[in-house]
């Protein structure tokens, strides 16, 4: 890495809702003295051929995307990527997430086997409701903010859901009463940093998400909710994360991790410049690569 580093904080290329965020994060990297650039994936211009091929000027990149490809191309050019392409794509991955995630405590789960032609077994939905019973979860592997998350209630909505979700990954999972409410822990560095608890408002929503319309509040972090968040992070490898706990009546379940976490309402409700402390972290990794 060259003696003074230039980064760039790229973000997906056709969406612009996390474009706050990794503005706030690109300004803190600034502000502490770095040479950055807010870039969209599109943007950049890497190929394989005869090798790689392209020009990419940075040496380091903040990666809010979750494209996988051209996480690996900066990668394979040479870019220290935060966070790293192996470590999004285990957390982009709900099924692999939990997987992953062994043996740390996490609601009971199957996955969907893969699909390719033929006739659906219908004794595989008699499996998921023996072992998971009624309200069950079905969620594709792959979404954001609540969306293709599902519930359940018996096994018409049970059998609707399978056949509309059969050709995609997925996966049925335990439903945890918990008040239509979970925990978001944010994490840098694999150190907790902040937590609040969300909640549902909407009538009938099950899902807690702030995209969804869900409130949030400050929590105190606990010791358990330290150790499972960081633990989380630790083994997916992430160096910023989103760790989203239930809690069951009696521990903490691990439900999902998010490699691209926002914190605009993280940082309302508890104070935290996440943007800040993101940086603060990014720039002594890198200094300490420079050693």
């Amino acid at each position: 890495m060259t003696s003074n580093p230039k980064g760039a904080v790229i973000v997906n290329a056709y969406w612009q809702g996390g474009d706050e965020g990794a503005k706030d994060i690109a300004a803190s990297l600034r502000a502490l003295g770095a040479n950055v650039d807010f870039l969209r994936a599109n943007e950049v211009d890497l190929a394989v051929g005869e090798g790689l091929s392209g020009r990419f000027p940075y040496d380091f990149a903040v990666f809010l995307d979750k494209d996988d490809h051209l996480a690996r191309l900066l990668e394979k050019g040479g870019v220290r990527l935060f966070n790293s392409a192996e470590s999004i794509r285990l957390a982009d991955d709900k099924m692999l997430t939990h997987i992953a995630l062994l043996p740390l405590p996490q609601p009971e789960t199957l996955s969907s086997p893969l699909f390719f032609a033929g006739e659906d077994d219908a004794a595989f939905l008699d499996k998921v409701q023996s072992r998971l019973g009624y309200p069950i979860v079905v969620k594709k592997c792959f979404g954001a903010f609540g969306k293709g998350v599902y519930l359940a209630k018996n096994r018409e909505e049970l059998a609707v859901l399978r056949k509309e979700l059969l050709a995609e990954p997925h996966l049925y999972q335990k439903y945890v009463e918990c008040g239509a409410s979970d925990f978001r822990v944010i994490t840098v560095g694999g150190k907790a940093v902040a937590a609040m608890k969300r909640k549902a408002t909407k009538q009938g929503e099950f899902r807690a998400n702030a995209a969804l319309g869900g409130s949030g509040e400050a929590a105190e972090l606990t010791e358990e909710m330290r150790f499972l968040a960081e633990e989380a992070s630790k083994r997916l490898g992430l160096e910023y994360a989103g760790v989203d706990l239930l809690w069951d009546g009696s521990k903490y379940l691990i439900a999902e991790v998010n490699s691209n976490a926002h914190f605009a309402l993280i940082r309302k409700v508890t104070g935290v410049d996440v943007a800040k402390e993101y940086a603060k972290y990014i720039l002594s990794e890198i200094k300490g690569e420079q050693a």
